[in-house]
């Protein structure tokens, strides 16, 4: 079983791979996206829900901050209302915490997490913290106790699963690192204007080394060269590479595309369509909303057992595998609701959902489950971590599927360029913010393009214009257009007005 990952560093996208099959996929894009810090602006206040909307920027949506996530600023322990902590026009500090949707902004919180490899800083909650996947009881208690001794003055520190087993040097390596993160974020508060963005986690080697890297990883493949430099520097960084380690890191450097390489492209693809074809001859419909997703369970041609019990829970249960996969991979978020085929017998029922809680509990976004209904639906909540795959990659017409797909954050992924040519002219206008177009595009004939000249008028000349000469004139509406021009030349024109 080789476990490896997939790093497309111009695309901004990486991908898990387990036994040559994609687990899970990450994209960076440049919307509001979990740990990024803002200084905001309280743009309002309603006390009846005991929360506020954070002005984050010129653009975009406002930020949504509830009364338990600023408690950390209470002066009191008294204060239970958000009107005695915040008011109009009140710059505050805060961190994304939950990825936009498609009507909602994003979810904020004023206690600050700076994430390193193996802690987490929180300047402002004087607490520690041991993760709770670490447990053996004597490794529990040696990090706690050098927590104490290293654990900055009026800061708090949660300690990570993956610090276990790692040396005391390397530790507080990452503690000098976030706390010089956090001094350099506290100078760029007093000289950035507000609203405005302070600190964004957006470098995806980083985030693929500190997030996913583990002993477990046979192989690290990534096609540019700056990419790699930067992955063995932050491996370095975190002593992840040594004599013994067994990690490999290579160098892509075909001309086909790594995502197509490694059907990458194709998975995202397949993860977009509603419907999802089961080894055993069924299949399962995934229809996703805003905030609840529901999936439907249907046995198809799957007929090998004669005993219709036994088939339907065979059917079931290989639903239930696909479904744990289809979660991670498309990181489904909120509510979901499983319409498993109907099963009378309770003891079927039960053998089912222990079923599936084994499958649930090798996810890192702890899917709970709820309850079994009374009409045989499963439910069950999984954190959101991030956008789901749909959110990211927008709406796709499923008739234009095999032609391309987009990001909404200007990452532009071409499947193909020969087929469905108009319906692609018609969504490139549609999208203004495109950041790269068609890596593998080759232009069948040269072009050369003239020179275009603007005649205007010589009355809008002679009135808004002065000449140097015939090619370099001189716009006085806008002085800081006329950089080439020297200043004094300027002021003696005005003057002369």
């Amino acid at each position: 079983m080789v476990k490896k990952i997939i790093i497309s560093y111009f695309n901004n996208l990486a991908a898990i791979v387990y036994n040559n099959k994609i687990e899970e996929i990450l994209v960076v894009n440049q919307n509001y996206q979990v740990n990024d810090i803002y200084i905001g602006i309280v743009q309002k206040i309603f006390s009846s829900i005991n929360a506020a909307f954070i002005k984050l920027g010129k653009y975009g949506k406002s930020g949504f901050i509830h009364f338990s996530d600023i408690k950390f600023l209470k002066r009191s322990k008294y204060i239970n209302h958000i009107n005695e902590i915040l008011f109009i026009n009140q710059r505050v500090l805060v961190q994304v915490v939950k990825e936009p949707t498609v009507h909602k902004g994003p979810r904020l919180t004023a206690n600050i997490h700076l994430h390193g490899k193996y802690l987490i800083l929180m300047p402002f909650c004087n607490t520690i913290s041991v993760s709770h996947k670490i447990h053996d009881d004597n490794e529990r208690r040696y990090l706690y106790s050098l927590s104490i001794l290293m654990k900055p003055e009026m800061m708090g520190l949660l300690v990570k699963s993956s610090a276990k087993g790692i040396s005391e040097n390397i530790i507080l390596r990452d503690l000098d690192y976030l706390k010089k993160q956090w001094f350099f974020i506290e100078k760029a508060i007093i000289t950035k204007s507000c609203p405005s963005l302070i600190y964004k986690d957006e470098d995806l080697i980083k985030r693929v080394v500190r997030d996913f890297y583990e002993q477990s990883i046979k192989k690290i493949i990534v096609d540019s060269e700056e990419g790699l430099k930067l992955l063995y520097h932050y491996l370095s960084k975190w002593d992840c590479i040594s004599p013994i380690s067994s990690t490999e890191l290579q160098l892509y450097d075909k001309s086909k595309c790594i995502l197509e390489e490694f059907y990458v492209k194709e998975a995202i693809k397949e993860a977009l369509k509603p419907k999802v074809k089961l080894s055993s001859g069924g299949y399962i419909f995934i229809e996703n909303y805003e905030a609840l997703t529901i999936i439907d369970v249907n046995s198809g041609s799957f007929n090998k057992s004669g005993n219709s019990k036994e088939t339907i829970l065979r059917t079931n249960c290989y639903a239930a595998i696909e479904i744990a996969y289809q979660m991670r991979i498309r990181n489904i978020n909120g509510v979901v609701i499983i319409d498993f085929i109907d099963m009378h017998s309770q003891r079927d029922q039960l053998q089912l959902l222990e079923h599936l809680n084994r499958l649930l509990k090798l996810d890192n976004s702890k899917p709970q489950i709820v309850q079994l209904s009374e009409l045989g639906l499963v439910e069950l909540t999984r954190r959101r971590r991030g956008q789901s795959l749909k959110e990211i990659f927008g709406n796709i017409d499923s008739k234009y599927f095999n032609s391309k797909f987009y990001l909404n954050n200007s990452l532009y992924l071409a499947l193909s360029t020969n087929i469905y040519s108009q319906a692609l002219d018609k969504n490139l206008l549609s999208n203004k913010n495109i950041r790269s177009l068609f890596f593998n595009k080759k232009f069948s004939k040269n072009i050369l393009l003239e020179y275009k000249f603007f005649h205007s008028c010589i009355y809008l000349y002679n009135r808004y214009f002065i000449f140097i000469d015939k090619t370099n004139p001189v716009y006085f509406f806008n002085p800081k257009a006329n950089y080439i021009v020297p200043l004094n030349f300027y002021i003696r024109h005005i003057k002369l007005e």
